[in-house]
């Protein structure tokens, strides 16, 4: 499967992409708010500290293996260890997590409903590039991988 240039120029890295649908969610909430209230403020720390567990342990992960944490790069090892036992992208839940942290902080329920279009706008860019590399890399142990722990939880 050969993934088009196009899909890494807008936005070109995943970061940019959840601050844009933080961005879009708070300008939602503003626009169109909801009088639901989410919860205090503070609660938004237990997904943000969720959220650097699964980076410092995927960046472990990757340290160990010494391998490269850019996703346009090509990997040096197929890293199946730590928090990669459980999920493939621990890196892009992290950033759904932020994303919901930022919906709990700022009270926008807007930044909620960006997540299932986050998820599908990696879905569809970079997780099937990254992958495609993988298995052409790595085809029988990336598969095996692939088939024994799910894309997302």
């Amino acid at each position: 499967m050969r993934v088009q240039t196009w899909h890494y120029l807008f936005p070109p890295l995943p970061p940019v992409a959840m601050l844009i649908a933080v961005a879009i969610g708070l300008l939602l909430s503003h626009f169109f708010p909801f009088s639901l209230v989410l919860g205090a403020p503070i609660w938004a720390a237990l997904p943000l500290g969720l959220a650097v567990g699964l980076l410092a342990a995927a960046k472990w992960a990757f340290h160990r293996h010494h391998t490269t944490l850019d996703p346009l790069q090509m990997p040096s090892a197929l890293v199946t260890t730590g928090i990669y036992r459980y999920t493939r992208n621990p890196m892009y839940l992290a950033l759904v997590l932020i994303i919901a942290a930022a919906g709990l902080y700022f009270n926008a329920l807007w930044c909620w409903g960006m997540i299932p279009a986050f998820m599908a706008y990696l879905s569809a860019t970079f997780i099937p590039a990254e992958e495609a590399r993988l298995s052409r890399q790595w085809p029988d142990d990336f598969d095996a991988y692939a088939a024994r722990v799910r894309r997302w939880l």
